[in-house]
């Protein structure tokens, strides 16, 4: 933040310094070149319509001036009292000149100058006594040049703009690159490879990004780590117990079902659990290709529709194609369908169409439904809500865990409400 300051402080300083310098001496020089365009047209171009009528007049009484006072404090005293006009002269070492000023007072051309209160003074150089002539101050109309002082102001802000500009690029540049980070993190991509530009004010909060995204991705690759191999290691005491259990003949048969489908159960939520971790990893390189969803969606529905005897309905238009990861899609598909089947009474109706450029799925059941207050729970891992949606039906609270990680991975929304059959009816959007 001190150092944000600093640049900030240091910037506007800088700037300020540089647009008053930069307007002076643009002042003095369009100001020479006007005046000098009045005496002598042919050695400079900008119109004379700049020097007011009042003034044309007095550079020529200047030019006269020399010759006619000679340097008389008499004569000095008698000008000003008949012109109202104040007269001085002094050596030409009293003042510090500009090297154009001082090459037209070498010719004997008069120079215009302004005050602090914007009061003309003219300058011009005696030849006889080498005396310094001045005129003024002298009051100008207040709109004597207003070209001049329009563009010397309009110079003064795009200058200052220009300051801002540079100041500003490097945080620019930082933002765009902690918005770019973030637009890959969030599709999963948490490889971070941008290069920080240290001499920016904000390459801190940059640096600080970086080191948080490679922190995060590090503890996600441990993560994915630790649950393939406890659940890889979890497979071979399983395997080794129904082994025994199959071996086994004193056991009451009752007792030995329970002991099975315990085995079984934990079979089942072993390979969930390594199905999602395997959805993390694929999120870090998701490839897309243009998908038959009518293809995929009444093969999921004739595989299902062999296995139950409740009534499964698809609508979808024939050869329905959408670009997205299709094993991805095809497993949230498998999960919603399942789900459904598992918990309907009687009958499932499956919608796919695209809306607005989105993959729109709508999976209905006629089951007990879910409450409005659990609906936003359910799709967290390990979530189950009451006893008729439990792991006895065969979940362990995964499935649309899953369906949900992929739909966000496709930068998606899904949502479950009442569906008319009567049960719940589950919706997921996908964009291309």
């Amino acid at each position: 933040m001190f150092r944000l300051f600093v640049s900030l402080y240091l910037a506007v300083v800088i700037g300020l310094l540089t647009i008053n310098w930069i307007s002076e001496t643009l002042w003095v020089y369009l100001s020479q070149h006007v005046n000098t365009s009045n005496i002598a047209p042919n050695k400079t171009s900008i119109p004379t319509q700049f020097i007011p009528a009042e003034l044309t007049h007095t550079l020529a009484l200047a030019k006269s001036l020399p010759v006619l006072i000679q340097a008389d404090e008499n004569k000095r005293k008698l000008f000003e009292k008949e012109t109202d006009i104040a007269l001085s002269f002094f050596s030409e070492n009293d003042m510090v000149w500009l090297a154009e000023q001082q090459a037209l007072l070498q010719q004997g051309m008069p120079i215009i100058t302004y005050n602090e209160q914007e009061q003309w003074l003219i300058y011009i150089k005696s030849e006889q006594d080498q005396k310094i002539y001045q005129l003024g101050p002298l009051s100008t109309p207040a709109n004597e040049q207003p070209y001049i002082k329009y563009l010397i102001l309009i110079i003064s802000y795009l200058l200052l703009a220009a300051f801002l500009a540079l100041w500003t690029r490097p945080i620019w540049a930082d933002l765009l690159q902690l918005k770019n980070m973030a637009e890959k993190i969030t599709l999963g991509d948490l490889v971070v490879t941008h290069k920080v530009n240290t001499g920016s004010p904000t390459a801190i909060v940059v640096q600080t990004f970086v080191d948080m995204a490679s922190r995060i991705t590090h503890l996600i690759a441990e993560q994915q780590q630790l649950v393939n191999a406890v659940s890889h290691e979890l497979r071979t005491p399983l395997s080794r117990l129904r082994f025994s259990l199959a071996l086994m003949k004193d056991v009451n048969p009752a007792e030995l079902a329970e002991i099975n489908k315990d085995v079984k159960e934990m079979e089942t939520l072993i390979d969930e659990m390594l199905g999602y971790a395997r959805i993390e990893s694929i999120s870090q390189s998701l490839h897309k290709s243009n998908v038959n969803m009518s293809e995929l969606l009444f093969h999921h529905v004739d595989k299902q529709q062999r296995a139950t005897d409740k009534t499964l309905t698809l609508v979808v238009d024939e050869n329905l194609f959408f670009h997205c990861h299709g094993s991805l899609i095809e497993r949230a598909c498998q999960n919603l369908i399942t789900n459904a089947v598992r918990y309907a009474k009687k009958q499932v109706v499956i919608y796919a169409k695209i809306e607005d450029k989105q993959l729109v799925i709508t999976v209905s059941d006629d089951g007990c439904g879910i409450p409005t207050k659990d609906q936003e729970k359910i799709f967290k891992p390990f979530t189950r809500i009451n006893k008729s949606r439990n792991k006895k039906d065969g979940g362990f609270g995964l499935g649309l865990a899953i369906v949900k990680r992929i739909v966000d991975l496709h930068q998606g929304h899904c949502q479950v409400t009442y569906s008319t059959l009567g049960g719940c009816k589950f919706i997921i959007r996908i964009a291309e």
